[in-house]
């Protein structure tokens, strides 16, 4: 279908604004739900000390990439199924999940075993910190278990967002928070006459609320859910031609979130061999960073969604507008980041108890933080919204590619042991990938070659 060459317009129409604050919202709170349950396990195993705080950071590093895998298959799943939402065709989109669930699953279930059999090999990529390696290690072999049902919940609700049901995953997550927070209360400390497990039991607390999670996700999707209508049978179901067209679109977005999830944790790598000190610093400000990012992962998955869905519709001009229109609203939001984390600097940094050192570092480190917000948000928005809900999902890994692997890895390592840089310019020269990824976006934003109907017709299981 050919693409309409009018210039894009700013979007002016009220209900456009409203659909987007209706799948931007709900995705907002669900990110802040994550990241409270992040920051409940950071804030009460920094009590025990940097060791307990910096062994759970990097012993999540194996489901950190399991969640970015994840991510990445609801991600581009949810390409094709804004697609077809657009077009009005279900039986597709019951297909595509029901495939998509089903791999994650199986992933979760190879990372589990690999993970429970080698947690020490696995810390100690990270660090070689033996204390590090130590605590590290037992808190993986518990949270392994978790992977599989999170592997599922993740997939389904990160593709059903596409079809506009974002609900669910906010009151999952929700659930999950509660129930994390009070079991760690429980046996991270040994309250209520329980053990106190110290690192263990925040490991035990977090795979208890995945379960509750996975318990309630299969709930809604066989008994609840009102658009896809799953049954058992669904997932007995297999389509060759729409399974290729799934691993065409979703594997270069798997591949960009592998990489991207791959880049953080060598820096992460990085960053435990410049010593426990900027282990936790980085910990204290990741935190920051996620909860002034949450709303632009929410606007990045409205803007995915609704211009797939114009796309699926078959006007061009109206997605382009769309996407002009959320590159202005990034820019703001960017603007925003960067105040809010210099304004959470001091709350942030001196609620941690961790030693002088590590609190001076991470106040260094927080204004990279905040320049860095900036160019987040217009490349979240960009990359993880505009581009991948116009299908140009390949385009989208190359940015990361080139960005993050050509530049900002081997530079930091670069800084770091053959300069010898201090920790907060390794920290700087780690971020910059962020403004070549703002960069690339804009070039490939200004025409029209983004955006790509990557449907079909009628090639489809019938009932």
């Amino acid at each position: 279908m050919p693409h309409n060459t009018n210039k894009p317009r700013i979007i002016r129409d009220k209900s456009f604004y409203k659909m987007m604050f209706a799948l931007a919202l709900p995705v907002t709170l669900q990110n802040i739900v994550i990241f409270l349950t992040q920051m409940v396990d950071t804030v009460m195993l920094g009590e025990l000390g940097e060791i307990a705080m910096g062994a759970s950071s990097l012993g999540n590093q194996p489901f950190f990439l399991f969640n970015m895998l994840t991510f990445g298959l609801g991600s581009g799943a949810a390409v094709l199924t804004a697609q077809y939402w657009g077009k009005g065709e279900m039986k597709p989109i019951k297909l595509i999940v029901t495939m998509i669930v089903r791999f994650a699953v199986l992933v979760g279930l190879i990372v589990c075993v690999i993970s429970f059999i080698f947690p020490e090999k696995i810390m100690s990529i990270f660090t070689p910190d033996p204390e590090l390696i130590k605590a590290g290690a037992s808190y993986i072999k518990i949270i392994c278990f978790s992977y599989p049902f999170f592997g599922l919940v993740n997939v389904f609700y990160t593709s059903i967002r596409s079809i506009e049901a974002v609900k669910i995953a906010v009151i999952s997550n929700l659930t999950a928070l509660i129930a994390n927070a009070f079991l760690n209360y429980v046996l991270i400390f040994g309250n209520f006459g329980a053990p106190a497990l110290g690192i263990e039991g925040a490991a035990i607390a977090t795979l208890i609320a995945r379960l509750v999670e996975f318990v309630i996700a299969v709930t809604y999707m066989f008994f609840f859910d009102k658009k896809l209508h799953l049954r058992i049978n669904d997932f007995l179901k297999f389509d060759k031609v729409l399974c290729k067209d799934l691993i065409i679109i979703s594997s270069p977005v798997v591949a960009n979130e592998l990489m991207w999830a791959m880049g953080m944790s060598m820096q992460a790598g990085l960053l435990g061999r410049l010593g426990k000190t900027a282990v936790a610093a980085n910990t204290i400000i990741s935190v920051v960073q996620q909860l002034s990012t949450v709303a632009v992962f929410g606007v990045a998955g409205a803007s995915a969604v609704l211009i797939g869905k114009a796309i699926g519709e078959g006007d061009m001009q109206k997605a382009r507008d769309r996407g002009h229109t959320f590159k202005i609203i990034s820019i703001i939001f960017g603007m925003l980041i960067t105040v809010l984390i210099l304004s959470l600097q001091s709350l942030a940094i001196d609620y941690y108890n961790v030693t002088d050192a590590t609190k001076d570092l991470a106040h260094q480190m927080i204004y990279v933080a905040a320049a860095i917000g900036f160019f987040v948000s217009i490349a979240a928005t960009g990359i993880v919204g505009i581009l991948r809900g116009g299908g140009d999902t390949k385009f989208s890994l190359v940015i990361e590619v080139i960005s993050l692997w050509f530049v900002a890895v081997p530079a930091a390592y670069f800084v770091a042991f053959v300069l010898h840089w201090p920790p907060v310019f390794v920290y700087l020269v780690m971020k910059i990938d962020e403004p070549v990824k703002v960069v690339l976006f804009l070039i490939r934003a200004r025409g029209s070659k983004w955006i790509r109907n990557v449907t079909r017709d009628n090639t489809y299981i019938e009932d």
